[in-house]
């Protein structure tokens, strides 16, 4: 009885099962991204007539993982080769600390984009399999850390060391930031909260010109940060440059070929716009053209 209580409290029995089980459980994950028959979309799921805002989570996020097929056998690869060194005894902390990034990552995908239920769970038990294979060779990390970190080993200028890294983040940080910031803030009533990934895109709904209403078309307009401004039809697509003054309600728009068109403009509280500009400058053809507002990703899941 005794010798089966020592034998069920080993250490090693349980690693070994860990182990195994990751080993042999990441082996078929590895073999189906190295055979291409994993990240794979087919029929309906993705058609030109579909937008991004109208993809699931799960669909772009197949479509990322699959879009490059060295990549995705790369991922097999890394995936295989630590599963393999899990198998063997005098390989396993290495499996299991090269196993480490790949199933946190899997963890951290499934659950950022909201994937299947199911998945979710799976890659919850691999990371704590994982965990836990990493936990039983701890004597061996800690030994590890100890020479990686140089502790005991004592350094020169260790405060001066420490004073140049902090000014240096410091100045780094703030370089790399403050440009973004500002980019971040680039925006108005016309773009919408682009940085939360909801922009705005106004649909035409009518043209006037001279108390007539013209022939209705397809055209969205768009405008977005650091003055970018693209108009889309259902055959055509144009791309300028465009200031806006809110006190005079002004914006003036700068097209690739150099033509210039300033216009009046004027919001309404129901999510219309009204933009009044010439149609042709040489004989004076004012047109009002009137659009409505709509949240790109209004329905977005946060």
């Amino acid at each position: 009885m005794k010798q089966v209580l020592a034998f069920l409290t080993q250490k090693h029995l349980y690693l070994g099962m860990t182990r195994y089980l990751l080993g042999i459980t990441m082996i078929p994950y590895a073999l189906t991204k190295i055979l291409r028959t994993q990240f794979v979309l087919t029929g309906f799921a993705l058609t030109e007539l579909q937008s991004l805002e109208s993809m699931s989570g799960t669909t772009l996020a197949w479509a990322f993982l699959g879009h490059s097929v060295w990549f995705q056998v790369l991922l097999g690869f890394l995936e295989l080769i630590p599963a393999i060194l899990l198998l063997f005894r005098r390989t396993t902390l290495l499996g299991a600390m090269l196993m480490l990034p790949v199933t946190l990552n899997v963890f951290l995908i499934n659950y950022a984009l909201d994937l299947w239920p199911g998945t979710k769970v799976i890659a919850s038990a691999l990371l704590i399999l994982n965990i836990l294979a990493l936990v039983f060779e701890w004597a061996k990390i800690k030994s590890l850390l100890i020479v990686i970190i140089g502790r005991g080993i004592q350094f020169k200028l260790t405060k001066v060391e420490t004073a140049i890294n902090i000014v240096a983040i410091a100045l780094v940080g703030y370089v790399a930031s403050e440009p973004l910031i500002k980019y971040r803030n680039q925006r108005n009533a016309l773009t919408g909260d682009w940085p939360s990934q909801q922009p705005v895109e106004w649909l035409l709904e009518k043209e006037e010109s001279a108390d007539s209403t013209l022939a209705s078309r397809d055209l969205k307009v768009y405008f977005g940060a650091y003055g970018k401004y693209d108009e889309s039809g259902a055959s055509s697509y144009t791309h300028a440059a465009y200031t806006i003054d809110t006190i005079k309600h002004t914006i003036t728009l700068k097209y690739d070929g150099g033509n210039v068109v300033n216009c009046k403009y004027e919001m309404f509280s129901d999510g219309k716009l009204k933009i009044d500009r010439l149609a042709d400058s040489s004989k004076n053809i004012a047109v009002s053209q009137y659009f409505t507002r709509r949240i790109i990703n209004s329905n977005r899941d946060e």
